[in-house]
């Protein structure tokens, strides 16, 4: 690249270039630009200088290009058509669209979603391919390094990371029979801490709100400190089958349901709201922030931005998604 000639080729320069071959005519070619005519006559002579040809010559009827001039125009004509693309919107057709989206998202809060986001993509995206994994105490890093959205519950996100606040959700306790409070309508957080509990996905980053919740109940004296802390699902119905309970989400609380119901040999399951004093205590009234959160060099991008609000509309049409908006 010669960057000292790109430097001499103004656009402007070329934009008259084809208007005046175009129009034949200065004047008319000037009045097309919105300019007056001695300013495009200088840059003619501009022109003539920098390609070392006349261009046009003056006939009778007006100007006629020189051969060196409809060399030039069949090449510049392509050039400025790819600069004018420039400053078009960004389009594309996800029917055609080939790219890898990536999803930081707890299991509990992927399953709100991704059933009808993988019908969705089969039938109107097939040429994306997805990844998921589980959002890591590194997930704001892995936002940074190339992941395309992450989904938790927090507060708030860092200065380069955007976020929607797509709703809330509840928490609840789930027991099966093999738990001694199995067959109490309701319990009290004070008797839950009393025996074997197990966790599911706690989070300790800064703005992650189970942290602030579990912080909060701390200082009032309930100390959580579960027998078994997992990203499992697998796990965490072995323990409540063996008579833990596990603080979780709503949707965690359906699905261990219908496990129940459906697999041979699983003990009965009890859903049963947070304790009424745990709500009390909890600064989120146990229904906890979802937020959907992207590194910023993504905002503006036409595919992403599409991508991201198919989740957000899933989202929101979960039975166990609060949306206020």
């Amino acid at each position: 690249m010669q960057i000292d000639d790109l430097l001499k080729l103004d656009i402007k320069l070329l934009v008259s270039f084809e208007v005046i071959l175009e129009e034949c005519s200065v004047s008319r070619a000037a009045e097309r630009l919105g300019v007056t005519q001695p300013a495009l006559s200088k840059s003619l002579q501009r022109l003539r200088e920098l390609f070392k040809d006349p261009l046009f010559t003056r006939q009778a009827y007006g100007l006629s290009p020189t051969s060196r001039a409809y060399e030039l125009h069949e090449q510049i004509t392509p050039i400025l058509g790819s600069m004018s693309s420039l400053l078009q919107p960004a389009h594309f057709d996800q029917a055609t669209l080939k790219r890898r989206f990536s999803i930081k998202a707890d299991e509990e809060l992927l399953l709100t979603f991704i059933e009808p986001l993988l019908a969705m993509l089969h039938y109107q995206a097939p040429n994306i391919r997805l990844m998921t994994s589980n959002w890591s105490d590194d997930g704001f890093d892995d936002l940074l390094n190339g992941a395309d959205v992450g989904i938790i519950n927090a507060e708030s996100t860092p200065n380069n990371i955007r976020s929607k606040l797509i709703g809330t959700m509840d928490a609840c306790v789930i027991l099966s029979e093999a738990h001694p409070l199995y067959y109490k309508d309701e319990v009290m957080l004070k008797d839950l801490l009393d025996h074997k509990t197990v966790v599911f996905n706690i989070r300790n980053f800064h703005s992650a709100t189970t942290s602030v919740t579990i912080e909060k109940l701390e200082k009032i004296g309930y100390v959580i400190e579960p027998k078994i802390e997992t990203d499992s699902i697998a796990v965490a119905i072995e323990a409540v089958k063996r008579g833990m309970a596990l603080i979780g989400s709503a949707q965690l609380g359906t699905m261990f349901s219908n496990i129940s119901a459906c697999k041979e040999g699983f003990s009965n399951v009890k859903v049963l709201p947070l304790p009424a004093d745990a709500v009390e205590a909890d600064p989120y009234n146990g229904r906890h922030p979802i937020q959907l959160c992207w590194h910023e060099r993504f905002d503006k991008d036409p595919a992403h931005r599409w991508f991201r609000e198919q989740i957000v509309s899933f989202m929101h049409s979960s039975p166990w998604i609060f949306n206020d908006e």
